[in-house]
């Protein structure tokens, strides 16, 4: 059993538990902390800098998602000292970051975006000029545009401790660091689809849904993944009639934040790949003809119920209830 202790945040007292790091303690008792490069399910890097917090008679800044806690520690989250770390911290993030918002697929969404608002300057102290990173093929479904990348490295170490692939490295050192693949090839994994989720800005994104729409237009309900048996929460986006997107919903009981390429992919089956028409060989002409549904239902009944010997084939797609009905008729 974990000992419980008692610890000062921004001068408000908090009993936790001493396992937390500084990080989990503040989002436990309800205090947000930004950062890039934390995640939950993911080992702890600290590597963005982001989480920098003060700690009573600690001169520098510490990064909380590493702090460790001891009784009656004194944090500040929300200081003057700690609000100009992160300003520094956030200006070295966007020294090399292209200003490409309007044509990115992850404006509105992006956490880069939100913590530029927060703790981002008007001016900028680099007078270079910025440098460019070759974008990498990661497969169909996965659009990288590496130039926007900040190192935060959650897609390497998803596919490391997750994924169980080694497809994408850290090279280089210094100003030359680059998120990358030491072999060429694509990211083969059936949950290669989910680092589009971690990255925290726009590097990953999803080829499907690219320019087709902005979050703030679509629309979003809560279901059920049913292209296997894991049951895996979804959020479905969707704007009119039409799905653009699907995304996981956390649920540490089934499948914590992560779902499948074929649930997160396989939406278009909903309009592409599904009968739009009817069409039936004239017998007159030997053409064939597009009939009403109406018809064509009406004249499928019949053809039934002419003949004693009907034969139906079912794919892997079709339900069981449609089964039963066909044994049943």
């Amino acid at each position: 059993m974990h000992n419980i202790i008692p610890i000062t945040i921004n001068d408000l007292e908090f009993f936790v538990s001493e396992e937390l790091s500084i990080l989990e303690a503040c989002k436990y008792v309800g205090i947000n902390v930004p950062r890039f490069c934390y995640h939950e399910t993911l080992s702890i890097p600290g590597n963005c800098r982001m989480c920098l917090v003060e700690i009573e008679d600690i001169e520098k800044p510490r990064p909380s998602c590493l702090a460790e806690l001891v009784e009656d520690i004194s944090i500040y989250t929300e200081s003057l000292f700690v609000k100009k770390a992160r300003q520094n911290v956030l200006e070295t993030l966007l020294l090399n970051h292209p200003l490409d918002c309007p044509i990115c697929d992850q404006a509105g969404e992006c956490d880069l975006q939100d913590q530029a608002k927060t703790f981002g300057v008007d001016h900028s102290r680099f007078r270079f000029d910025k440098r460019g990173v070759e974008d990498k093929d990661c497969g169909p479904l996965i659009k990288t545009i590496m130039t926007r990348c900040i190192h935060c490295t959650r897609c390497v170490r998803f596919g490391s401790e997750v994924a169980g692939i080694d497809f994408l490295g850290t090279l280089n050192r210094g100003r030359s660091t680059e998120i990358g693949g030491f072999v060429a090839g694509f990211f083969n994994s059936e949950i290669s689809g989910n680092v589009i989720d971690l990255c925290p800005v726009g590097a990953l994104t999803s080829k499907p849904y690219g320019f087709k729409s902005r979050p703030w237009e679509l629309k979003l309900n809560e279901t059920t993944d049913i292209t296997d048996s894991t049951g895996s929460n979804i959020y479905i986006n969707f704007k009119e009639l039409e799905i653009f997107r699907v995304l996981p919903k956390n649920n540490n009981e089934i499948n914590e934040h992560i779902i499948s390429d074929k649930a997160r992919f396989s939406y278009d089956a909903n309009t592409n790949n599904r009968i739009q028409k009817i069409i039936k060989e004239d017998e007159n002409s030997s053409k064939y003809l597009v009939q009403e549904w109406k018809n064509a239902i009406i004249e499928f009944d019949n053809t039934i119920n002419q003949k004693k010997n009907v034969y139906m084939i079912a794919n892997e797609d079709i339900g069981l209830e449609n089964l039963s009905l066909l044994k049943k008729n």
